[in-house]
Formats: C-alpha cells, structure tokens, sequence
C-alpha cells in the first residue's frame, strides 16, 4: 500500500493535492518517480520553464549510483536485460564516458552526459514518449477536461499539447507542456504548485522516495536494504571503528600481527582498515562476520567487488574462526576478558543477525562448526549479490 501524502502546509489557491497523489497510480516503470523528483529539484533552483532535456539529465543525475553503485533494476527485465531506457541510458553512460570518477559530482556527471550526447539519444527520446503526459493523468481525468483525457489516453501528444495551450490556468494543472522539437519541449510548472514544492520540499522529496523504494524493492525483491539505496551512502552511517577497535586490540594482546586474508602479508595498524567481503553496497550493515582487517590500498582496489569465493572464503573463515577463538577461548584469561568486552561493544552496530549472535558467536564451537554456519549464511547472500551484477575482484599485482 502506497504511503498517503498529508500536507499540513501550504494548502492554498484551490490546489487538488488527491489529484497530485495519484500522479504515481499505475505505474509499471520507475520513470515517474525519477522525472517527478528532477523536476522537484529543478523547480527548487530556477523559475525558468525546463526542457525535457534538463529534465532527463537531472534524472541521470539522480538514479547513476542507484544503478551504478547498488546494482538496483529498475524496471522489469525480459531474458536478463534491462528494459528500462534510464537505466540503459545511465549504463551506456558509465560505458562511454571517459574519466568519470568512482564517485561523480552532479556537475561532473553532467558534463559526461554533454560529452556522451549522440549514445544517450535514442534513450532520452524514449524517455519523453509517455512519462511527461501519463504522469498528469489525474489532472485530466475530471468533469470539463474530456477532450485533454481523450487525447492523453490515445497518445496523441500533439494535440493534447495543443490543447494544454488552450487552457485558463484555472484548472491548477501541475504543469502544462510547451511545444517545441524533440527534447527542447518545455515543461512549465503551475506558479502555485511550485510555491508548494518549495514550501514543502523536505516532506513531498521523502513521500516520494519512499514510494520509489516500495517500487523498486518489489523490482530486486533479493536485494537488502533498498531504502538505503536510493541516494548516495552518506559515509557518516558506517559503523565500523568498533570492529576496527576490536582487531587492534587482538594485535595488541597477542603481540602477534593483523594479517591480510588476500595477500598473507601483515597489516601495519596504521594502515589497517575493515573490509566487507560482501560489499556493503549490497549487504547494506557492517555485520562483524562479513568484515575482515585488510590494508587501506588494498581496500580501495577491491572497492566495490566480491572477492573469489573458492579462493578466499576459506581464509576468510578461519581468520574469523581466529577472532572467535580469541573472544570465546576455552579458559578465559584477564586478556580474553578485555578481548570480549572490546566485542561486547560491538554488539549493538555490529552484530544484530540472529543467526549470528544465536549461533556464531556463542561459546564452544569448533573450527568445522564454525565454517560451516558462516559459509551456510554467507554463500546465498554472496551468490545473490554475484547475480545482482557485481563483479569478481582481481588483485592487481603489485598490491600483492
């Protein structure tokens, strides 16, 4: 059920804000949500009237790391492919673009999307077939606009501008489209609907997102976390100094060096840091038992791929098994006591699956019981995130 829209605000000049929460109603792809919100973030930053090509750029904008990043669909696919013109347009986009850094501005984004301008052609002119009418439905669909709904459901996108044209401004359409060739046709936004957006930005760009992610969870219903993966990961919400915190303190106890599970080496603490297995992009927690210490530049080659599961699941677990025993040894000792209190502050960010606080982490496990829990729970996410679309990791040479 979608969530309903309340305006506590703003609610002024007539505006018929039941016929703008069903501009979402029946929609099979995720255009609406993406060319809504670009609007919404335009109408913030001009009052000019807004081509169809502004528009389409800002949805780019908007959905690259959701495709790029998180390997979202968005839309349904036919034999494994895409069949979604925003998505294959923000893939051929990644492909062409040269230079594009791992995470791009919006300015820079837009300045790729100029360079790639021919490649994105027949993508942004598909955008425009329905979206920017269908998307107005509700508004036609009264007493006295007949002719407009006639046109709308026929498809015939010239006439129903032309009759837009014709129209007195008192029917407080969300917008009205202006003729003009191909992508330079213009959308101008309602003066009072605007004033409304801006007024109530915060509330109208949450209500959507959070329909968008319905929308989309239902799309990838295997994916963790789709609520967290409709913007850029704010870096801020990664809890990993606890786990980072715990390895030190294993090193520091055992007078023995951190290693690396890919490379075998030893791991300055100064250069330590956590690494996903899975990345986190997909997984979306920093869960104890997918984390494991590795170099700085390393983790930054690995960045956002699966590392090979014959090669490194093995050595994985039991570099795991080797924490675990240290936390859970079978004699506790005044060093195993600070070990498990420094994992006992893990718990809360750390370590919330069930399966592992009810049956990793508990005492008396052995080193076959232990791998084969992690491996039973890991493998289905690790192959999900594989069929996702993420990539296997191939360790450069001279970072070995």
């Amino acid at each position: 059920m979608d969530q309903e829209l309340h305006f506590e605000i703003v609610y002024e000049n007539n505006l018929d804000t039941d016929k703008f929460a069903r501009m979402f109603n029946n929609k099979a792809q995720s255009y609406k949500f993406y060319w809504f919100e670009a609007i919404l973030n335009l109408a913030v930053a001009t009052e000019e009237d807004l081509t169809f090509e502004e528009i389409i750029d800002e949805m780019i904008c908007e959905a690259w790391h959701t495709v790029t990043h998180y390997h979202l669909r968005l839309g349904p696919t036919v034999n494994g492919n895409a069949e979604n013109f925003l998505e294959h347009a923000i893939n051929t986009l990644n492909a062409k673009a040269i230079g594009l850094s791992q995470n791009p501005s919006k300015d820079e984004l837009k300045q790729a999307i100029k360079g790639c301008e021919k490649d994105l052609k027949r993508d942004k002119y598909r955008l425009t077939d329905y979206v920017p009418y269908k998307l107005l439905y509700p508004f036609f669909d009264i007493e006295g606009m007949e002719e407009g709904l006639t046109y709308l459901k026929k498809d015939q996108r010239t006439r129903l501008i032309a009759y837009m044209a014709k129209l007195s401004g008192d029917e407080r359409m969300f917008y009205t489209i202006l003729d003009g060739i191909g992508l330079q046709k213009k959308v101008r936004m309602n003066p009072y609907w605007r004033k409304l957006l801006i007024k109530n930005y915060l509330v109208i760009r949450s209500w959507v997102q959070y329909n968008k992610a319905q929308f989309l969870q239902d799309r990838n219903p295997g994916v963790p976390g789709v609520i967290y993966k409709i913007c850029p990961e704010n870096e801020e919400l990664r809890k990993l100094e606890q786990a980072r915190e715990l390895w030190k303190s294993v090193a520091e106890i055992t007078g023995k060096p951190i290693k690396e599970i890919y490379t075998g080496k030893d791991i300055p603490i100064e250069l330590l840091s956590i690494d996903h297995f899975v990345p986190r992009s997909y997984i979306s927690n920093d869960e104890l038992w997918n984390l494991t210490p590795m170099r700085k530049s390393l983790n930054s080659s690995k960045n956002n791929k699966l590392p090979a599961w014959d090669e490194f699941f093995e050595p994985f677990a039991k570099y795991q098994f080797y924490l675990y025993e240290l936390i859970f040894p079978e004699k506790k000792t005044m060093q195993s006591e600070l070990l498990f209190k420094k994992f006992d502050k893990c718990r809360r960010n750390n370590l919330n699956a069930i399966w592992a606080s009810e049956t990793l982490y508990i005492p008396g496990n052995s080193t076959v019981q232990f791998v084969n829990i992690l491996e039973h729970n890991m493998k289905p996410i690790y192959e999900a995130a594989h069929l996702q679309g993420y990539d296997t990791w191939k360790i450069s040479v001279e970072l070995i």
